[in-house]
This record gives C-alpha cells, sequence and structure tokens, in this order.
C-alpha cells in the first residue's frame, strides 16, 4: 500500500467499506459471499495486541510504517531500511 492508501484503508476505520456494501446490498449487486469487508478482521488484532504496526510498499514507492495503539490516534513515517529489508513490494503486520 502506498502512504495514501494506509491512511483511507487503515487509518478511518469508518472507511471500512460498510456504506458501499449495504448500498450494493439494497440494489441486488453485493457477493454476499465475500469475507472480510468490514474490517473486522484487521482490527481484532488489538484484542491480542497492545500495538500494531504494517509496514507497507507498493511497488516503485518507498515503503512506509503505519502503526497504532487501538486509539483514535496513528501515525505514518517512512520505513527505515531494517523495518523494509526483503520488502519489495506488500505488507508486513506486526503484533
Amino acid at each position: 500500500m502506498s502512504k495514501t492508501d494506509l491512511i483511507q484503508c487503515l487509518g478511518i476505520i469508518a472507511n471500512s467499506g460498510t456504506r458501499k456494501f449495504l448500498d450494493a446490498y439494497d440494489q441486488g449487486s453485493a457477493d454476499v459471499s465475500l469475507i472480510g469487508q468490514f474490517g473486522v478482521g484487521f482490527y481484532s488484532g488489538f484484542l491480542v495486541a497492545d500495538k500494531i504496526s504494517v509496514i507497507s510498499k507498493k511497488n516503485e514507492n518507498e515503503a512506509f510504517v503505519w502503526e497504532s495503539q487501538a486509539g483514535k490516534e496513528f501515525t505514518i513515517r517512512p520505513a527505515t531500511s531494517e523495518e523494509s529489508e526483503g520488502l519489495n513490494r506488500g505488507s508486513k503486520l506486526i503484533l
């Protein structure tokens, strides 16, 4: 994910897709077999961890670290070379 993706997908809890899914469901075009569309899996990590860190890199972009301690706040910063070592693209989660 890019820095913008981290903010939109992880930093904004209300942006989990719930409204879009319910609108599509009302119109009969939602795929009800999808799982994870409400973000429950990711945020349940706070049930077992005090802090979640996501190190993510999107293609040619630099890697970023998203961190939160289950509050309303999160931080995003460039990843160090040690944190992003071996990460050409994709994400690592640390609980």
